[in-house]
């Protein structure tokens, strides 16, 4: 059905226009290169290069049909294969122009769908989809396809998605490694994930067994010496998988996953080596473990807490050590991680509010800094005198800020509700927050040394003061303004000549004045 459709929409582009932008030119001009350069080196057949062209000129009529997010998500993948020139060679054109020939496919007759969809080509293999960057060929996905695809006895598509990825493995001799080749949390294409590789070694594994082929067993063992030869990290505790390769990120479910898939493949394998490598990586989550628990909730990586469906993986990984070591250290575990998802967030007041004075808006009290304890990760919405406010909080301490604007004079006591991941609801009330007018004068003190006045004052209703020197002698009466300064400070008075009778007047934010004397102030 798609290759019917893709015909016709062809068909009808070249009685279109000539269109599209300069970047898919200039990508499929460097295809077109690297091609010629792989077929040049040995790398590449020239038949298979034939093919290639043709899908890139293809996915160009295509691209001249499409708009907004079907145009800039095929585009997009256009370029993810141009990036890929330089590095050619049979296996990971395979990888990357099977890519390109499923969204050239799909994308001619249907929207994009939603990231983290999973489209499956004729052979099997998954694409996910990515925001922005189309449909990509995802070693994860497709290696949890096959084990659903073993568990299910899909036999005939489980045996030809096996080949197919074997077909599609990179890496040097002794290793298979599949690549990802979009860009992701900063890192660079192509990059690998030591959890995907794990999932390779114990899925071919499986599929060696099942249709006694030792081709397959031999490419789960080079999977296998990928993880343990290039995507591990050393920590205090042991040996910790990466997720991925441009990182230490140090993730819970990773670790958990690629124990139980490198156990699985040692078992399958009969692999002594690989087997006392598992055993090496559970000690290590064994020891790192109590990092991960907050006693609220789990965390994905240190520093960071699980989303709800990691925290609900990792508990099913965990039954599943549970079953296979036999150990009730780990059914422990699993049952703590379960009672959290059943538990209200916790909430606690923090420390006292200052006294808010929020009328003049001056900048000074207007606002209240509430603060409280969180658990755990949740939903949070602050209430203060039919104000609301939400947002998505981690565990741990916060402030929020309430602007009460011209509420009156008063007491109020702030609330906040909290709604955890698995919908569990807890509230707490807050230290209270008191509004008041400012109806009392600035205290302040003053005095003046030759033309220098100095003064300091005391109102905590106030950022500033406005000050004002009224000066007079008999029959004459001068005003200085001096404008708005600091609650305490020096200035050089710019006084008249002649000797005259001082005051010092000042007035706070809110209008209260207070007057000082300052004496007779000598002439210059």
């Amino acid at each position: 059905m798609f290759r019917r459709a893709l015909l016709t929409a062809i068909a009808f582009s070249l009685l279109a226009p000539a269109s599209g932008s300069a970047g898919p030119a200039a990508d499929a001009r460097a295809i077109r290169a690297g091609l010629t350069s792989a077929v040049a080196d040995g790398r590449l057949d020239p038949a298979d290069a034939y093919r290639y062209r043709i899908d890139v000129r293809r996915c160009r009529e295509v691209l001249k049909l499409l708009r907004y997010s079907r145009f800039s998500n095929l585009a997009a993948v256009l370029h993810v294969v141009a990036r890929h020139a330089p590095r050619f060679n049979r296996r990971r054109v395979l990888a990357l122009f099977g890519m390109l020939e499923l969204n050239t496919e799909y994308l001619a007759v249907h929207p994009m769908p939603a990231s983290g969809t999973d489209i499956r080509d004729d052979e099997g293999v998954v694409y996910r989809a990515t925001w922005s960057h189309g449909l990509q060929f995802h070693p994860l996905g497709n290696f949890a396809a096959l084990n659903a695809d073993l568990t299910a006895g899909n036999d005939e598509r489980a045996e030809a998605l096996a080949r197919a990825l074997v077909a599609r493995a990179v890496g040097p001799s002794g290793t298979s490694r599949w690549e990802y080749y979009f860009s992701f949390g900063g890192g660079r294409p192509p990059w690998t994930s030591g959890m995907a590789q794990a999932a390779a070694a114990q899925a071919l594994a499986r599929a060696s067994v099942r249709y006694g082929d030792l081709a397959l067993l031999g490419a789960a063992g080079r999977a296998y010496r990928a993880v343990a030869d290039g995507l591990v990290m050393q920590l205090s505790t042991g040996p910790w998988v990466r997720l991925y390769s441009f990182n230490r990120l140090v993730v819970l479910n990773a670790q958990l996953q690629t124990v139980l898939s490198v156990a699985n493949y040692a078992a399958l394998a009969d692999d002594s080596r690989a087997a006392a490598f598992a055993v090496r990586l559970r000690r290590a989550a064994t020891d790192l473990f109590p990092r991960f628990d907050t006693r609220y909730w789990s965390r994905y990586s240190l520093g960071r807490e699980s989303p709800l469906r990691y925290h609900l993986y990792v508990i099913d990984l965990l039954r599943k050590l549970a079953l296979r070591t036999g150990e009730a250290s780990w059914t422990h575990r699993a049952d703590r991680f379960d009672r959290y998802t059943t538990e209200p967030p916790l909430l606690a007041p923090g420390s006292p509010v200052r006294t808010l004075y929020p009328i003049p808006a001056d900048g000074h009290r207007d606002v209240a800094p509430i603060r409280f304890w969180l658990s755990k990760m949740s939903s949070v919405t602050l209430s203060v005198a039919g104000d609301e406010q939400s947002y998505r909080l981690t565990g741990g301490w916060h402030t929020l800020i309430w602007r009460p604007g011209r509420q009156s004079p008063g007491t109020y006591t702030p609330t906040v509700r909290a709604v955890d991941l698995a919908e569990n609801r807890g509230s707490a009330a807050l230290q209270p927050v008191m509004i008041r007018l400012d109806r009392e004068p600035p205290v302040v003190r003053a005095s003046v040394a030759r033309r220098t006045l100095t003064w300091r004052s005391v109102d905590e209703g106030t950022p500033w003061l406005r000050l004002r020197v009224r000066l007079w002698r008999p029959g004459v009466f001068k005003l200085v303004r001096l404008g708005i300064h600091p609650l305490s400070g020096s200035l050089r008075l710019p006084l008249p000549r002649g000797r005259w009778t001082a005051k010092l007047v000042a007035f706070d934010s809110s209008g209260n004045r207070t007057a000082v004397p300052l004496g007779v102030v000598p002439a210059p």
